[in-house]
């Protein structure tokens, strides 16, 4: 190993995050972001929408999908040699996403340990390879140095629509935390169990980056990684939860019971909101079909294109137009029933 890179290691082990510099060149960058940008635009003609309300829904490829398995060789080859040569050690793969933040969906990821998230495959560390310049208001992401040394807390849940990010606002965090701005090939590597966040993405530029997470061969797991503890409506839930109140809404509000699937209910309430019939509840029609959209999109992104929400914003949004509202008035039926 290098001087450099054994530097650059023993800067990692003491604070959780360092930047590597001009790991990829500008000609595979340009490359890579044509191969995502090429995928996007097949995927949202697959789901017969524009590219743009595709971007608004879907802010994450996990591999496998055609746009990751396009990079996988080059992942498992070169990138690994890397990361390996990095580490110190062999290291094992575990995932690749590729994550985006651009104008249709540009809001911050909150504060969050990523090895929470990942209780039944832990890996070590994330090589985050930027595919665009990200300055301070492109989205950077920022870190807490040395909290990689901190006990591991459960999930954070900031799919759930009255979520605060209070870390973020902490006044440990605006002292201590640091943004990381890079350019076009850069990697910044993190420790899974720093806290870390990404800010507003201001300049409504796009913001791609591929995400490459990693252990070492012989890497021990921590034993204390928490279970999921699941909000009333949030990452775990609010697709189940989607479900049942559009189901119910369907049999209550327009006596019209189907028994299906959750793109069907989704699919039926988009229809039936083009009729100028009241509802029995107030909402924005307007918004209300526009968060329907968001969620059918995702829906079938995640099924077709393993594609996700990595924001948390799209059933959120549906819950404040539409889902929190009926819910308000189903709870009439409910204690009738009761």
């Amino acid at each position: 190993m290098n001087l450099t890179m054994r530097s650059k290691r023993l800067t990692f082990e003491e604070k959780g995050v360092v930047v590597l510099k001009g790991v990829l060149d500008h000609e595979s960058a340009l490359l890579i972001q044509q191969i995502i940008t090429t995928e996007i635009k097949k995927y949202a003609d697959e789901l017969a929408c524009s590219v743009a309300d595709y971007l608004a829904s879907v802010s994450r490829w996990a591999h496998p999908c055609t746009m990751t398995s396009q990079l996988y060789q080059w992942v498992e080859s070169l990138l690994k040699a890397l990361a390996s040569e990095f580490i110190g050690e062999s290291v094992k793969l575990h995932k690749i996403n590729i994550i985006s933040k651009s104008a249709q969906a540009d809001l911050p990821v909150p504060c969050h340990q990523d090895i929470a998230y990942s209780r039944e495959d832990p890996y070590e560390f994330s090589l985050w390879l930027a595919l665009q310049d990200v300055g301070l208001f492109d989205g950077v992401l920022e870190f807490l140095p040395y909290s990689h040394r901190e006990k591991i807390e459960p999930a954070v849940d900031f799919w759930f629509p009255e979520f605060m990010d209070n870390r973020q606002t902490s006044f440990l965090w605006q002292h201590r935390a640091i943004a990381v701005p890079v350019q076009m090939g850069d990697a910044i590597v993190f420790d899974s169990r720093i806290w870390h966040r990404s800010a507003l993405n201001q300049s409504g530029r796009d913001r791609f980056a591929l995400v490459t997470r990693w252990s070492r061969i012989n890497y021990q797991s921590p034993t204390e990684i928490p279970e999921r503890v699941p909000t009333s409506f949030g990452m775990w839930t609010c697709a189940q939860v989607t479900q049942s109140l559009l189901q119910r809404g369907l049999e209550k509000c327009f006596q019209h019971p189907v028994n299906a699937d959750l793109a069907t209910y989704l699919d039926l309430w988009q229809q039936l909101l083009i009729d100028p019939g009241k509802l029995p509840f107030d909402v924005d029609k307007l918004q209300a079909k526009k968060a329907l959209k968001g969620v059918f999109i995702l829906n079938h992104a995640a099924a077709q294109h393993n594609g996700g929400d990595a924001q948390g914003k799209v059933y959120a949004h549906l819950w404040h137009c539409l889902l929190h509202p009926l819910s308000q008035w189903l709870n009439q039926f409910s204690s009738s029933e009761g």
